[in-house]
């Protein structure tokens, strides 16, 4: 009886090992497929997220150009030409339209007063690029800075993005990009990578986008 007894109770194993089976593939199945619902999920939130960013961004850009435009017309002498500071101020400032702008075309070449340390590019609303004229316009003005810097080992060159709003995350990012155009054309002027530090000037309250290059002593 002993014997039979255990023959007998042998027979509940099979049956709980199929059940315990089933259940891990059932609780695998219903794992895939909330993952699947949740990978799909993020990548629907991540565009609706984009769009709507790239909709807030285009807006302030427009009301940005709405306020910025009247100022940079009674700013800047009829054909567009730079606008350039006394003197005393050292700076010979460049009008950037960007390979964006429809404008850039027909962006009027001028002659410019090189001042002896330091440059600023004026980028209009929404360029992120160098434009040929603006390009032209830098090597002509780049002269006694890269004879400054010919004559001195411990002078750099400093290129500093300012804007406004700058503590905003896509602003910076696109000073960031406005400064590495202009990093790229000092690299095509024949400037070395070393001899150039690029930053963005979190302090500085400018009411246009602008990229300064200046000299300053190596740290």
């Amino acid at each position: 009886m002993a014997g039979g007894g255990g023959k007998g109770g042998g027979d509940y194993w099979p049956g709980f090992v199929d059940a315990l089976t089933n259940v891990v593939i059932a609780m695998v199945f219903v794992i895939v497929v909330l993952a699947i619902a949740l990978s799909f999920s993020a990548q629907m939130l991540a565009k609706r997220m984009a769009a709507k960013i790239a909709e807030q961004q285009a807006e302030l850009g427009r009301a940005r150009a709405a306020v910025i435009a009247p100022a940079a017309q009674k700013e800047q002498p009829p054909g567009g030409a730079p606008v350039i500071d006394t003197p005393t101020a050292q700076r010979t400032r460049i009008p950037v339209a960007g390979n964006e702008a429809a404008l850039a075309a027909s962006a009027a070449a001028a002659k410019l007063k090189p001042a002896e340390h330091y440059l600023q590019l004026d980028f209009a609303p929404g360029a992120l690029t160098v434009d040929a004229t603006a390009a032209k316009a830098l090597g002509e003005a780049l002269a006694p800075l890269k004879q400054r810097l010919a004559e001195s080992p411990t002078l750099r060159l400093e290129v500093v993005a300012l804007g406004p709003e700058i503590h905003l995350s896509e602003n910076q990012r696109a000073a960031f990009i406005r400064a590495m155009a202009v990093r790229n054309e000092l690299l095509g002027q024949g400037i070395a990578g070393e001899r150039i530090v690029t930053r963005i000037d979190m302090n500085a309250s400018a009411t246009a986008p602008a990229v300064a290059v200046r000299l300053g002593d190596k740290p």
